[in-house]
């Protein structure tokens, strides 16, 4: 890379920073074992000093924290992750006070409170649960304190999981309308090899958007304690930046906040997109779990696509699974390729009966007075 090409990269970076004062850190299982497996921490207090230094300037703070499975192993004296999902849960309970410990020790010693935030995926299938969470996020702030989230793993059966942290920080992220996302992993951020088998593997400083071609760079291995991998990460950067923050990935091992802050050129920065720039549509696009589908005409899916328009009766289709009003479903053109998804003011059933037909027409069928619109289109989002 060129001093003129770095000096560039340099000065997107911090831009793009400049005003980034609430931030998510996310710190995975590998990285938090070696830091607590490390006597003097030096480390992981380093990194806890620069968010003190930071606080003081009027930064918030938000920490999701895996490591909970895998501090219940060490104590078990478990080499392999269990497969069993109640033995999994087992080493969850057991290892999430260790955890919690953990954090608190190394908070403590800067006079800074933690507060902790255990979360399971309906809280963001409920709009309301999701909004409790995030006005318990904003208390904690108000108390001057640090939320530490973790997915609630002893608990959590799989329909109810996020899948892995990465995808959960992203999340939260949205959640507090984060200015920016860390990512604290094992290498330097993105390469276009990978560095643990490549010597001569080359970073990514900067990326303006995500695509399919990322992916493919990508060569994960899985550990015995650890679920996410690169792949993971940049899909929760995609998410995150589509949403409007920047994201950064860089070594967990050797944090550096003060330098990630100043816009140095350490890891791999993403540029944020700010696509879903209203709440509600940030709501709904990380909302991935669809409760069914409806399928509509060539002509529906060009008003919803080129025209910003609401999705109205005439242009379905049919539908598919049983939903009620009020649920998020997938909008799905003739291909069967989900083009969007939304809330909507009917159930399935309702929509079977007026599917095709005018809306003048839908007081007549379903015998009472109803919403014009299927879906309206401040509860839509185009993927």
């Amino acid at each position: 890379m060129t001093p003129a090409k770095k000096q560039e990269i340099i000065t997107d970076r911090r831009h793009y920073l400049k005003d980034a004062k609430k931030i998510v850190l996310k710190l995975g299982t590998k990285v938090l074992l070696s830091h607590h497996n490390d006597l003097e921490k030096k480390r992981i207090n380093k990194l806890v000093k620069d968010i003190a230094h930071y606080r003081q300037k009027g930064f918030q703070f938000c920490i999701v924290t895996s490591g909970a499975v895998g501090f219940g192993m060490q104590q078990l004296g478990l080499k392999t992750r269990p497969t069993d999902l109640k033995k999994i849960q087992a080493c969850a309970s057991i290892g999430q006070s260790i955890l919690m410990e953990k954090w608190n020790k190394v908070f403590e010693k800067n006079d800074i409170p933690i507060g902790q935030i255990l979360l399971t995926y309906d809280i963001i299938e409920n709009r309301q649960r999701f909004l409790y969470a995030r006005d318990c996020i904003r208390s904690l702030f108000d108390y001057n304190t640090i939320p530490v989230v973790n997915e609630n793993d002893s608990v959590a059966v799989d329909e109810l999981k996020f899948g892995d942290n990465d995808n959960l920080s992203a999340l939260t992220a949205n959640l507090i309308d984060a200015d920016l996302l860390v990512l604290f992993t094992d290498t330097d951020g993105l390469f276009d090899k990978n560095p643990h088998h490549n010597p001569d593997a080359q970073r990514i400083s900067f990326i303006e958007k995500i695509d399919d071609s990322l992916f493919k760079l990508i060569d994960d291995r899985q550990n015995n304690f650890s679920l996410g991998g690169m792949t993971s990460k940049l899909k929760a950067a995609q998410n995150s930046t589509q949403a409007g923050s920047a994201v950064i990935i860089t070594d967990g091992f050797h944090p550096d906040l003060q330098s990630l802050l100043n816009g140095d050129d350490i890891g791999t920065f993403f540029r944020p997109e700010n696509r879903y720039r209203k709440k509600r549509k940030r709501w709904i696009f990380f909302n991935n779990k669809i409760k069914g589908k409806i399928f509509i005409d060539p002509g529906a899916e060009d008003a919803l696509v080129n025209h910003n328009k609401s999705l109205l009766p005439g242009g379905i289709l049919g539908t598919e699974k049983n939903f009620s009003e009020g649920s998020i479903v997938g909008i799905f053109n003739t291909e069967k390729k989900m083009i969007g998804k939304g809330i909507t003011y009917f159930s399935n059933t309702d929509i079977e009966k007026v599917k095709g037909k005018k809306t003048d027409m839908m007081q007549e069928i379903l015998g009472k007075k109803f919403y014009t619109e299927i879906i309206n289109r401040d509860n839509l989002i185009i993927l």
